[in-house]
């Protein structure tokens, strides 16, 4: 796979804010020679039958913002010499949590910065994207300050249907990287041992992926902080890993890794296929 088309949601915030969010994104854009679709539409404090934003700001006045994040990002696309489109919300016939999945549908990859605390307007946006649109979604820090595409990745794998498309998805990344570690929770309960992390480390080799093996211990803390650790250690820039939606239920009595990350925010650039 290449990354030929990317979705990009971009919030209306201030120009400072948007131009951090979007750096990542179009450094990906511009080493990877993909045209940039880029969606901007207020997603925080949005409520799919309301046309105002959390603070009551009134629909014209959301839509003259909308122009001026619109044109910004639109003057900082052409700077880079990328092939583009801008769009705003095109559709209320569906709810806010529909646009980017849709776009994402005739797309590579999808982008959406996220970080802790996200509202529920930005968590539709972004489970809409990961879990309705059958492509990757890649989550960018709303604190991440670098714009370099990543060098160090880790993969979590559990030899699930979602971390396959997880890493397929992240393929392009991973012939470009320095280094790919390939990390199983060995004692964890849904462990799919015939399927070895082992032989993914070969796969990625044959794609030309610099990939080795790590196997670590649940331990007490739970699967998501002891990839993180592993993360850590390496100085990893990017996380791969499946996504899965589970029943509040599951997520009560055996916790989930999907649900943790979107709770808390990535720790770093995390690419997720459901």
């Amino acid at each position: 796979m290449a990354i030929t088309t990317i979705a990009l949601h971009v919030e209306l915030d201030t120009l400072g804010a948007v131009d951090a969010s979007i750096a990542l994104p179009l450094a990906l854009a511009e080493a990877h020679s993909a045209h940039v679709t880029a969606l901007v539409f207020a997603a925080s404090g949005c409520h799919a039958e309301a046309a105002q934003d959390a603070s009551g700001m009134p629909e014209a006045e959301q839509t003259a913002r909308e122009d001026s994040v619109a044109l910004h990002v639109r003057s900082a696309l052409d700077a880079r010499g990328l092939r583009f489109e801008v769009r705003g919300r095109s559709s209320f016939a569906y709810g806010v949590g529909e646009v980017l999945a849709d776009q994402m549908r005739v797309s590579d990859l999808g982008i959406v910065s996220f970080g802790s605390g996200a509202d529920m307007g930005k968590r539709w946006v972004t489970t809409g994207g990961i879990f309705s649109s059958g492509r990757p979604m890649l989550l960018v820090p709303s604190s991440q300050a670098a714009a370099s595409v990543p060098r160090r990745i880790v993969v979590a794998w559990d030899a699930s249907p979602a971390a396959v498309r997880a890493v397929h998805g992240a393929l392009p990344f991973m012939k470009q990287a320095e280094m790919v570690t390939v990390v199983s929770v060995t004692d964890d309960k849904e462990f799919r041992s015939g399927q070895s992390a082992v032989g993914l480390t070969h796969l990625l080799a044959r794609h030309g992926a610099k990939a080795e093996f790590q196997p670590v211990q649940r331990g007490s803390g739970g699967v998501m902080p002891a990839i993180l650790d592993v993360a850590r250690n390496i100085q990893a820039d990017m996380l791969v890993m499946g996504a899965v939606r589970h029943a509040p239920l599951h997520n009560l009595l055996f916790g989930s890794a999907t649900q943790d990350l979107l709770d808390r925010g990535p720790a770093m650039v995390t690419l997720l296929a459901a």
